[in-house]
């Protein structure tokens, strides 16, 4: 049933996301990248994030490569709650008996680069 609400799952999210990061990680973002941040498999419990497109000034390149999964840590610490947040208020809308539900959010790197993803588990309710 989520499948039918992706669209407005995923453009409600990516815009909550984009009002609520903080500034220091929405500066490093690509210029190309604009309403679509975060992907999903709302079914599934799946969302993915590539770190590449926080590239503007060659950030993903120069810094976050080096050090993955310390800039995926810090990242994830920010969009942890506003993820668990605007997911919990949009799916009790869609159904009330949802009484549970958990996310995987994967962060990974660009394919060439043959970083391992990191896995990071977000309780929504």
């Amino acid at each position: 049933m989520l499948n039918l609400y992706r669209q407005i799952i995923s453009n409600t999210l990516n815009n909550t996301i984009f009002e609520e990061l903080p500034e220091e990680w929405i500066e490093r973002l690509s210029p190309g990248i604009r309403n679509e941040l975060i992907s999903g498999f709302y079914n599934a419990g799946i969302l993915t994030i590539n770190m590449s497109d926080f590239n503007r000034e060659d950030f993903y390149d120069r810094e976050a490569k080096q050090n993955f999964e310390h800039y995926c840590e810090n990242l994830y610490l920010y969009l942890a709650p506003i993820i668990q947040r605007c997911l919990r208020r949009m799916f009790l809308g869609f159904n009330d008996n949802l009484t549970e539900y958990k996310v995987v959010l994967f962060m990974e790197g660009r394919e060439e680069d043959h970083m391992e993803a990191v896995k990071y588990s977000i309780e929504v309710f």
